[in-house]
């Protein structure tokens, strides 16, 4: 079969699939982008390629991999033709090393625009999720006289502090945005699921540092101070947003646990 032959939109018997892109062709191979987007080829049996080509093959199908998890079909498209530019080297000239360096600088900027979509996705995971909190926020401080009648006053103030210890974790996320590390090998929706538990965690540590309040276990004496409405709030937002402070206190609590345990022993 003459490659050369062959056209944009065809649907040829031997290939058996429709031309989408041709990225190059010769009378005895063929590599294109089919109507699917995925990168295929098609050579003549007498062609003899060398014994990197497997190698060049795994290379170009993790990262065709990679590009359908993390991009859109529109820009992963633009980046599997310039991957396919390794099949064409291999075929046209069983050049390895121009084959390795084309997609060798593919990977490069998959890498970049990958890291910069999977951080977005954990900002507006994270930002989602903090929208919905400060919306129950203000709602909950807006019919304090409501939910009073029917909630003990210290469990309205552990979720207020609770409340708050998730919009400090969303600070502190912001903060650190530059330093997220992104992993383009985990999925899209790991990284969102991880922005949203970045809340949670802030969450939590607003409960257990209210919770350490009111039993006279962590900073007791605000308990007898007349503006410990705001203060707690304020402690739970440092909490949220401190990955050290509430691990540190947790730390602090076990080493005394243990200390006391030795000295009762002896």
């Amino acid at each position: 079969m003459d490659y050369t032959t062959l056209k944009i939109g065809e649907r040829p018997r031997k290939i058996g699939r429709k031309i989408k892109e041709i990225i190059s062709k010769e009378k005895s191979h063929i590599v294109y982008l089919d109507e699917n987007d995925i990168i295929c080829t098609s050579k003549d049996s007498k062609v003899v390629l060398s014994k990197e080509f497997g190698h060049i093959q795994n290379l170009i199908s993790s990262w065709e991999s990679i590009c359908n998890s993390l991009f859109s079909k529109e820009e992963a498209y633009e980046i599997k033709c310039l991957l396919a530019e390794g099949y064409g080297r291999m075929f046209e000239k069983n050049d390895y090393s121009a084959a390795k360096k084309i997609i060798d600088q593919t990977a490069v900027r998959i890498k970049h625009q990958g890291e910069q979509i999977l951080r977005q996705d954990y900002l507006i995971s994270s930002l989602t999720t903090t929208c919905v909190i400060i919306f129950i926020l203000f709602v909950t401080i807006l019919s304090k006289r409501v939910i009073i009648q029917y909630v003990n006053p210290r469990l309205y103030e552990i979720f207020i502090t609770a409340l708050f210890g998730g919009v400090g974790a969303f600070i502190s996320t912001m903060i650190r945005a530059r330093n997220y590390q992104a992993d383009i090998s985990t999925s899209r929706h790991i990284h969102r699921i991880d922005g949203f538990l970045r809340i949670i965690y802030g969450l939590i540590a607003g409960v257990m540092i209210a919770i350490g309040i009111k039993a006279n276990i962590l900073f007791g004496f605000i308990n007898h101070i007349e503006a410990n409405m705001y203060v707690l709030p304020f402690l739970g937002a440092i909490g949220g947003a401190s990955e050290m402070l509430l691990p540190n206190i947790i730390k602090q609590f076990d080493t005394e646990k243990v200390v006391t345990l030795n000295s009762s022993d002896k």
